[in-house]
């Protein structure tokens, strides 16, 4: 038995050495798959236990409950709430900023910091600096990242408007945050840092600047372990409803929760259709690897078998070569998908501000990694495995029947198609061999189709900004007041020097219900034919508002379960907080958000208001935007003022940074699989017709003949795909869109023309790249080693 082992040990290591190449190719495919597997399994932990780590450690909390205005004595009730753990008050309002390095107003949420203590929630993480003293009531600590994107030394002096009140605030700390891992703006999708901040300052002086000593707008709330939280929530709606009660919400609805987790959701998409394909792509290419060694090995196999080697043996010699012709691409895929994976940790560390972000690989992704790639690879050698325990010793040491070429149809079909004999011997070549000619049509088509599916999102997102600030937002500035005011407000924004046109809006808090259904969301009044800011769908159709009813996205439908001509029920949280029933008149898919949109003077009516506005947008003549952002920064009625060139500018940067990269990325992982499938499959052919291209060498064809015959082959192929490749990477990318859309914004199904060119001229790089190694060792071509005839 050791000696069976032995040769067979022997036979083995010739085997593994001969494939050399081929091995390399499939490893090349093989670490691909792995590669991107290990890189999202990764992250996805990762980014998982920093965020629990994070929420854990600071003391995150689990509700949140914003109010017009509460004393703190009602604290004591809210802790006594059946399922609440722990709950702090706090003070919350917004502001705008005057920065001497920041010609736009910057828009500031300010809180009050929390207690200097363990047990306190959405502690903050010092980062540099110290807190404010309450002895020194203009010490203000601010988020990091719009302290590095602004340039502000410590012991910066800034100018603040607080609700209608200018006060100078000096920095004196940079800190971070569970709250605001991803700081966002309203009507953002991505943070501003330089334009957009967080701020926190002793509660007292921001309790003065209120006028809320001994009161609170704003709890978070801690629940017990195990507690849902839906009776919390109705429990304290009803506490609170006397108090100007906004209504709660889950962390879940928390707007940088939301983000983290969509972001870890799709890398899960990722980790779970993109891995598949590179590894059944590796698959094909063992299973054609392995069943020509057999085929070329016929008679070893007889001769083992006559010998009295076992049949398990003699199976368990080729299972053993393909896990070793595999183990090459799964140790080179773990360490590019670590290599990888730490890389795009650094992104997400800017992307998103955690404190920390550690990369780390635990066993389980290990396992998934051994368990994917050893299971494509022990189906794609079954098939040669099986043919090779089939075969009898008597069959094994005969010959094998040669190829039937006698098939009229292909004779005639190559005849007709091909305008010479090289070319004819092409057409041959692949029809006579249909099974393998379509399984590396579709590995080729698998790397077109990776190509296009991953560059689409750029295209897409381009379409998506066009829509929300070319084609829906086409003012210059829009401006959000401390609280709703009159239309003198309007006048006043009218009469500002360089202002041209205004257009102005109105949006109240509410909860819209259809029956069981519930979305937490916004009634937006718009101006009818208004020309600043209009409401545009998916495919770029503007729509108007309707004069009656609400229009709403195609997301709050879809969750509340209604269509067109049905009832919903909005409970306003703000104001007299009326009730309103409304008649669903459209339904309209858009790039960003997901209110429900009515005629303005409709919406101060179900109000009981008169023409009240909550802000509004701005058409500004540029060569006055200094002076129109100084009387702005000074106005003690704006809460906010949002630039859209500024943010478009914003936009651009934070993908040039964040996303350039996956460009590298995915071209590369592309051409792998192509190099591996051309570059296997002309191999083979290679092994298979040497003695026929030798042949030809002999009967007076040149060698730039001979290696056109062999490659033309591989063009064929990579020609036919090209067309499946690239329909298969828009089906692909259409469903990706599907797993990616969330309820804060729509990707709009769109496909750049120029990604599919870019993929075919990816793939004929990698392909001309392969031919070239390829035409090397066919002009070595031993003749005589080719000609001579098995005995």
């Amino acid at each position: 038995m050791s000696f069976l082992r032995s040769t067979l040990t022997v036979k083995l290591m010739r085997d593994f050495w001969r494939l050399r190449s081929q091995a390399v190719a499939i490893a090349l495919v093989i670490a691909a798959g792995v590669g991107t597997m290990v890189m999202a399994v990764g992250l996805i932990g990762s980014m998982s236990a920093t965020r629990d780590t994070y929420y854990d450690q600071y003391r995150f909390a689990d509700m949140f409950a914003p109010l017009v205005r509460a004393p703190e004595t009602l604290m004591a009730k809210i802790r006594m709430l059946p399922g609440v753990a722990a709950a702090d008050s706090r003070i919350t309002t917004r502001a705008t900023l005057d920065l001497p390095l920041v010609m736009e107003p910057v828009t500031a949420r300010v809180h009050s910091l929390p207690a200097a203590s363990p047990s306190a929630l959405n502690r903050l993480v010092l980062r540099a600096g110290r807190y404010p003293n309450p002895r020194h009531p203009e010490e203000v600590v601010a988020n990091e990242a719009f302290v590095r994107a602004a340039g502000l030394p410590l012991g910066a002096r800034m100018k603040a408007v607080l609700y209608g009140k200018q006060v100078d605030l000096r920095l004196v700390g940079a800190v971070l945050s569970p709250e605001y891992v991803y700081a966002l703006a309203p009507g953002q999708i991505f943070p501003d840092n330089r334009r957009s901040a967080v701020l926190w300052m002793d509660r007292e002086p921001l309790a003065a600047a209120l006028n809320l000593n001994q009161a609170f707008n704003d709890v978070v709330i801690r629940l017990s372990p195990g507690e849902g939280g839906k009776e919390v929530e109705r429990r304290l709606d009803i506490l609170l409803a006397p108090y100007g009660g906004a209504g709660a919400y889950p962390r879940a609805q928390q707007i940088s929760d939301r983000f983290v987790t969509n972001e870890i959701d799709q890398l899960t998409t990722m980790a779970t259709l993109m891995p598949p394909i590179f590894l059944l792509v590796a698959a094909f290419l063992l299973n054609i690897v392995l069943s020509r060694l057999v085929d070329t090995e016929r008679e070893v196999i007889g001769l083992l078998k006559a010998f009295g080697f076992p049949v398990r043996a003699i199976m368990l010699h080729y299972i053993v070569l393909a896990i070793l012709l595999s183990l090459g691409g799964l140790a080179l895929g773990i360490a590019l998908g670590a290599w990888l994976g730490r890389g795009m940790a650094g992104i997400y560390q800017n992307f998103f501000t955690f404190p920390f972000l550690r990369f780390r690989i635990d066993a389980t992704a290990y396992l998934v990694a051994l368990a994917a790639t050893l299971v494509p690879v022990m189906l794609g050698a079954a098939t040669a495995v099986w043919r090779a325990a089939r075969l009898a010793p008597a069959d094994a040491m005969r010959p094998e029947a040669p190829a039937d070429y006698s098939g009229v149809a292909v004779t005639r079909l190559a005849a007709a198609l091909g305008p010479d004999e090289p070319s004819r011997i092409i057409i041959r070549g692949l029809l006579r061999r249909p099974i393998r000619s379509v399984l590396a049509i579709l590995g080729l088509a698998a790397a077109t189709m990776l190509y296009v599916a991953s560059m689409s999102p750029n295209g897409s997102m381009d379409r998506m900004i066009d829509l929300g600030f070319s084609r829906a937002d086409r003012s210059d500035l829009a401006v959000a007041f401390a609280e709703p005011r009159d239309a003198h407000a309007f006048h006043e924004l009218e009469r500002i020097p360089g202002i041209l046109n205004v257009q102005p809006f109105r949006t109240v808090g509410a909860r819209i219900r259809s029956r069981h259904h519930e979305v937490r969301d916004g009634l937006v009044g718009v101006e009818q034919r208004g020309d600043l800011s209009r409401v545009v769908d998916i495919e770029g159709r503007t729509s108007e508002a309707p004069p009656v009813g609400v229009m709403l996205s195609g997301r709050t439908a879809r969750i509340l379960d209604v269509g067109v001509g049905d009832l919903v029920e909005a409970l306003v949280t703000e104001g007299e907080r009326p009730a309103l029933r409304m008649r669903v008149t459209a339904i309209l898919d858009s790039p960003f958000g997901g209110a429900a949109t009515l005629d303005r003077a409709i919406l101060n009516q179900a109000m009981r208001e008169g023409d009240v506005l909550s802000g509004a947008y701005l058409q500004v003549d540029k060569a006055a935007l200094p002076q129109v952002y100084a009387r702005l920064k000074a106005s003690p009625m704006i809460a906010g003022v949002t630039a859209r060139e500024a943010t478009l500018r914003t936009i651009g940067e934070t993908i040039e940074e964040n996303f350039s990269i996956q460009t590298y990325f995915y071209t590369g992982l592309a051409m792998l699989v192509v190099v591996g499938v051309i570059y296997n499959s002309a191999r083979i052919s290679l092994s298979e017709r040497a003695r026929d291209l030798a042949s030809l060498r002999v009967l007076g064809f040149r060698r730039g003949e001979v290696a056109f015959i062999l490659l033309g082959e591989q063009a064929v192929l990579v020609l036919v795909s090209l067309p499946f490749g690239i329909w298969a990477g828009i089906e692909l990318w259409r469903f990706l869109i599907g797993q990616f859309n969330t309820e804060l914004f729509t990707i709009p199904f769109f496909v750049d023309p120029r990604v599919p060119a870019q993929g075919v001229l990816v793939v004929a790089i990698a392909a001309a790249a392969t031919a070239f190694l390829v035409r090397r060792r066919v002009d070595r071509l031993d003749l005589v080693r080719a000609l001579k005839t098995r005995e």
